[in-house]
């Protein structure tokens, strides 16, 4: 049973952040020294995962579970699915626009969400059969997203075997690149890593290993900057009841550089969160507030959608 039993308490949380604390009391009295984050309530449909901030402003999420079945040519089906457009004003309230997902292939979650352009996105998706993992390219279309594309990832590509529910579950890009964390490790030498996709013009170039920073964390949540020379800036969280971490690192350009990459550490969220909140995304806006969304969906609803916004400097993200 963790200390704080709500999720109003943990918004006064922050100075455990720094190092484990011996003791319930000794832990809740460091850590209201300071607050990390603001929660905002969101109306939108439980279970979102993935964020990305578009240039004018807005946040963008998705529902993770697709709709019903819809019936296509053939004997193939395909489901719709929810994404949602959040603005946030100055004192963090929300405004929330809904747009459709079409053609989101039969037996998959949407669990990742990039922004690629004015109305391209790319969507990360898990399969619920072994061995299925996809990256959905996507235009907007008015009120409606379509599915346009889709890169499969493979067990022989990644370097890993996947199961159900275990598949690209953080996205971020701009205009041909696309950077997918698989949620998923693998073990060498003793220390665990996780494959991270580079994907440019629609095909897999690169699967770099990244070396994660606990025992049990999976990364959940990319967010990243793609600079003229192809680098990639690279925000994730790393997750697992207990464990979450936000990291930083770099991606070297195309053909250039080793594909093993080591991440820096950010902010250790775990003695703050006490594994009531599971994070899934994570983005910084275009007026440089870093945010981040919770999963509300496991076995059963947990209480709203809600947005995590960290307060200035906690999060130390470089433009």
């Amino acid at each position: 049973m963790p200390c704080v039993g709500s999720r109003a308490a943990i918004t006064m949380i922050a100075a455990a952040v720094a190092s484990t604390a011996s003791g319930c009391d000794k832990s809740v009295a460091r850590d209201k020294q300071q607050t990390l984050f603001d929660e905002v309530v969101v109306d939108t449909k439980p279970g979102l995962s993935g964020l990305a901030a578009d240039a004018s402003g807005g946040i963008w999420a998705v529902a993770e579970r697709a709709g019903p079945k819809i019936p296509t040519a053939g004997s193939s089906q395909t489901q719709s699915g929810e994404a949602y457009r959040i603005t946030l004003d100055a004192a963090n309230k929300p405004t929330i626009e809904t747009f459709v997902v079409r053609g989101v292939p039969s037996s998959t979650d949407l669990e990742g969400i990039a922004v690629l352009g004015t109305d391209s996105l790319a969507f990360g998706t898990e399969g619920r059969i072994d061995g299925v993992a996809t990256v959905l390219t996507a235009q907007r279309r008015g009120a409606e997203i379509d599915i346009t594309g889709s890169i499969v990832l493979d067990g022989k590509t990644l370097g890993v075997a996947l199961k159900a529910n275990q598949g690209a579950e953080g996205v971020c890009g701009a205009g041909d690149t696309i950077i997918a964390a698989i949620e998923v490790s693998a073990i060498d030498g003793g220390k665990r890593w996780a494959p991270i996709v580079r994907i440019e013009h629609g095909k897999v170039t690169r699967v770099y290993r990244l070396w994660l920073l606990t025992t049990t964390g999976k990364i959940s949540a990319l967010e990243c900057r793609i600079d003229r020379d192809g680098t990639a800036r690279v925000w994730a969280i790393e997750r697992h009841f207990e464990v979450s971490r936000i990291m930083t690192f770099t991606l070297p350009p195309v053909g250039v550089g080793a594909e093993h990459v080591h991440p820096t550490e950010l902010l250790d969220l775990g003695p703050a969160l006490k594994s009531n909140i599971n994070l899934e995304g994570l983005a910084v806006t275009s007026d440089g507030r870093v945010v981040a969304v919770l999963d509300n969906q496991w076995k059963t609803i947990t209480g709203p959608s809600e947005l995590l916004v960290f307060r200035p400097g906690v999060v130390k993200i470089a433009p």
